[in-house]
């Protein structure tokens, strides 16, 4: 097989997967619907990914590696910034990341309820592995004032991530409640200054707004 065609037969079945484990997670997608999606056939997700579950890890390893580069994406700045702009920028780019594929979000969502043995592997894998590190950057930002400091690592961990996924996971009943498109780049920037405003101590986004949308 032309190796350039391989190459792009196994993307096109990666960012498939995205889009089926995405909307149906593990259970509800089939290999017919990301073969179709993917404009091939059935064996060819065995040739490249072997099974169902190599493809859904392969999807789930993707999406978590765009993940970190797009938390880091500024990273070699960090040095010139100040706690609380590294805070900021980091956050930026997590809610951007979420809005851009919140396929990721849930995906685990989906496993959650499971409750089998994906979600172990996932947690073993790469949520722990983000979790440690993101609860290691929530207590230096706490020493440094930029966080509340009253509030435990691991609790104020999970209320950002809340805070920032919700709203996109929630997108169909908010555009159908109130004809809002979350998606939309200025929604994106309001979700981005709301976050922000609600849990940084003393954050300029604070501030009280008189848009009402």
């Amino acid at each position: 097989m032309d190796s350039a065609l391989e190459l792009n037969t196994k993307s096109k079945l990666l960012q498939a997967g995205v889009k089926v484990f995405g909307d149906h997670g593990y259970i509800g997608g089939s290999v017919r619907q990301i073969a179709e999606a993917a404009g091939t056939n059935i064996a060819a997700i065995k040739y490249h990914y072997s099974s169902k579950e190599e493809l859904w890890r392969a999807v789930v390893g993707h999406l978590y590696r765009k993940l970190s580069k797009a938390i880091l994406k500024n990273e070699a700045e960090w040095s010139k910034m100040t706690a609380r702009e590294r805070v900021i920028d980091s956050t930026r780019q997590y809610i951007l990341f979420s809005a851009q594929h919140p396929e990721l979000h849930r995906i685990t969502l989906f496993e959650m309820i499971q409750k089998d043995e994906r979600l172990e592997w996932l947690s073993k894998n790469h949520m722990r592995q983000f979790t440690e590190r993101s609860l290691a950057w929530i207590s230096m930002a706490q020493d440094n004032g930029v966080y509340p400091a009253n509030i435990s690592s691991l609790h104020l961990f999970y209320i950002t991530i809340a805070a920032a996924q919700t709203i996109f996971l929630m997108a169909p009943q908010i555009e159908h409640s109130f004809g809002v498109d979350v998606f939309a780049d200025a929604e994106v920037e309001k979700q981005i200054e709301a976050v922000i405003g609600a849990l940084l101590v003393n954050s300029d986004a604070s501030k009280p707004s008189n848009d009402k949308a």
